[in-house]
């Protein structure tokens, strides 16, 4: 028994404070970018689904249209995929506003 309590203490002995936060923190971390992960595979909600279809029909940003149809063929959307369209869409949307007016005289 006390062979078993000998090499306890040792290990403890070795073992610092600091290694004990580092492996908490690195632990921490690890869990967070799971959860992450996780959370980006799910399906998304009835609601989003819509917004898919919304930005499936609108005419303005051709390159999101055509990604938000390939996504409202799939059977299921994930979360991942949905934060990619909107990422585009609002690129896309922001580059058309900043782009200068179109007139007659151009054509």
């Amino acid at each position: 028994m006390s062979i078993g309590l000998e090499k306890i203490l040792q290990i403890k002995s070795k073992v610092k404070l600091e290694q004990l936060y580092n492996l908490l923190a690195s632990l921490i971390i690890l869990l967070i970018i799971s959860f992450a992960f996780i959370a980006l595979k799910r399906p998304i909600s009835v609601q989003q689904f819509h917004a898919v279809l919304e930005i499936s029909e609108q005419q303005n940003c051709p390159e999101s249209q055509d990604l938000a149809i390939l996504l409202s063929r799939q059977p299921e959307v994930s979360t991942g995929q949905y934060l990619k369209l909107m990422q585009a869409y609002h690129f896309e949307a922001a580059r058309a506003h900043q782009l200068p007016a179109w007139t007659e005289e151009q054509s």
